[in-house]
């Protein structure tokens, strides 16, 4: 605000302009020149000019509060509030109606220098609605123009909203097939944080852990993401490469593919959102860390059936770790003697040395059938995507010749679309290139014969990974015993080592029907266990 002295009537100047408008030529500058002058042929006392660079949508400008205040402040020194153009006050007749009548209350009149208003003239009120009526038809015209081009934008695999963590917002121009230039758009661009985005997904995706663990592990080396952020970033398909076009007039929403760079694939995003619709047990739900008692949350007492918890005793020399209930029922044994107790249930687990050769031969077949019945989905889908392709088809030719109503019309290209957008979704999947399990069946299987040892050599977040994984209950805990019924579906069916496999037939392996041919999920795949054993 500057303040200026002159004689005559005292008036605030209001300059508003926009970013485009400042652009094309009609500048803050321009119009404080302009106002001044004809301040200066009238006569008028400038007592203070406000700037502002804000949209006329409405009356919540920074400046024009200022503005506001300063009147109220000093009603009896001001007679005019003087603009360029009615466009610079206000773009919203309703509002712009409202405003003029609190300042004509207080005795300001409020005037535009190039678009002036007698203020005894009967017809000014006609003439006032011209003015704004044509501010506001101009603001709905850029409001329309603006939706149309990020619609567009959309459509052409742009992310056209905030980026989102991981990504920079880049904006530049483009060269269309022509070769001719086009506008301006905004490119996502990966940033310092786009590998915490990919370690999540691919952790996540895993289902050894609850989601909020993997989050406050990430957020130690660095992630600046609440819970609430975490999960919606996770359910973003944004880092899958591809951009949510929303419906718009009579185009349905539909995914398409984007044009930045993708962080994760497909299929790990699909991975994701299973994981979020599931619900597995993990029991990774401390309310605290602490290292002495990494089993706390997944020991439930034989006794009064309570949650385990635990505490230090002070001995002579040093603090000792007990696991104990929190009733009366005395079940209490030391950190040291417990976690031996889990390691030698973990030993009773472990499947044969024996039959390890086996089981991976096992696996590897099973991926041959895992792979035809890929095949057979894939085509499938293929097919029924062709189906409401020609469906649609055919519902555009009967609206053509006026065989079915508008309604039915959008409702039934609502629904194709629909089943279009999930199964173009399906197919990308499908098509996608998978990882071979061969890769993880030696290691794996070299974990599930040594379990007692890993758990013994892990620290505490991977001593909860591994059970978390291999759980799917908590284990029943007293002085004297810890069992469980409640194991991993895999991990239960590797472990029958009687009866679970046959002889080596022709070069593949019988099996019978205590074991399944389902290949082991993400869940206990060991190369991916952060446990350094």
């Amino acid at each position: 605000m500057n303040k200026i002295n002159n004689d005559g009537e005292n008036v605030i100047l209001y300059l508003r302009v926009s970013t485009d408008e400042q652009a094309n030529g009609f500048s803050l500058d321009y119009q404080e020149d302009s106002l001044k002058r004809f301040c200066l042929v009238r006569g008028y006392k400038v007592l203070a000019i406000y700037r502002e660079d804000h949209s006329a949508k409405n009356f919540k400008r920074p400046e024009w509060n200022k503005l506001q205040a300063f009147v109220k402040g000093n009603r009896r020194e001001v007679d005019k509030i003087l603009f360029a153009k009615w466009d610079r006050f206000s773009r919203n007749i309703h509002e712009a109606f409202n405003v003029i009548s609190q300042f004509e209350n207080m005795g300001v009149e409020v005037n535009a220098a190039e678009q002036w208003l007698e203020p005894d003239n009967p017809d000014k009120i006609i003439l006032l609605s011209f003015y704004l009526s044509i501010g506001e038809a101009e603001r709905r015209k850029i409001a329309n123009r603006t939706k149309d081009g990020t619609y567009q934008a959309k459509v052409e695999g742009y992310y056209a909203s905030r980026a989102p963590y991981g990504y920079d917002s880049h904006r530049g121009g483009r060269i269309n097939q022509r070769g001719v230039f086009k506008g301006k758009r905004s490119l996502l661009v990966p940033n310092g944080n786009a590998h915490f985005v990919t370690r999540a997904f691919k952790e996540v995706a895993m289902d050894i852990e609850s989601i909020e663990t993997t989050r406050k592990r990430l957020v130690n080396d660095g992630l600046k993401l609440g819970k609430s952020s975490f999960t919606e970033m996770l359910k973003n398909i944004v880092y899958a490469g591809k951009v949510i076009v929303p419906e718009y007039k009579k185009e349905v929403a539909r995914i398409v593919d984007g044009v930045h760079e993708q962080l994760i694939d497909i299929a790990t995003f699909e991975k994701v959102q299973q994981v979020f619709s599931g619900k597995r047990w993990h029991g990774l739900k401390p309310s605290h860390e602490n290292f002495e008692f990494p089993m706390r949350d997944f020991l439930t007492c034989e006794v009064c059936g309570r949650q385990i918890t635990g505490s230090m005793s002070k001995g002579r020399t040093k603090k000792y770790g007990y696991y104990h209930c929190r009733e009366q029922c005395k079940t209490r044994v030391s950190t040291v003697k417990t976690h031996a107790k889990i390691s030698g249930l973990l030993g009773n687990l472990k499947i044969n040395e024996n039959v390890k050769d086996l089981f991976a031969q096992v696996l590897k077949d099973s991926e041959a059938q895992i792979s035809g019945n890929k095949a057979i989905r894939l085509k499938n889908r293929i097919e029924r995507k062709q189906t409401l392709l020609n469906q649609l088809d055919n519902a555009d030719d009967m609206r053509l010749a006026n065989e079915l109503p508008a309604d039915r019309y959008k409702s039934i290209v609502e629904r194709y679309n629909t089943e279009l957008r999930d199964i173009n979704m399906e197919i990308e999947v499908l098509e996608a290139d998978s990882d071979s399990i061969k890769q993880y069946v030696s290691t794996g299987l070299e974990l599930l014969t040594s379990l007692d040892i890993v758990f013994e050599k892990s620290d505490y977040e991977c001593k909860r990974i591994l059970m978390g994984s291999l759980f799917t209950g908590k284990l029943i805990f007293s002085n004297e015993d810890c069992r469980t019924t409640n194991v991993n579906e895999v991990l239960s069916t590797f472990s029958r080592v009687s009866g679970g496999l046959e002889e080596m037939k022709n070069g593949q392996t019988v099996k019978k029907n205590s074991l399944t041919v389902n290949v082991p999920g993400a869940g206990v795949e060991p190369a991916r266990f952060p446990t350094g054993v």
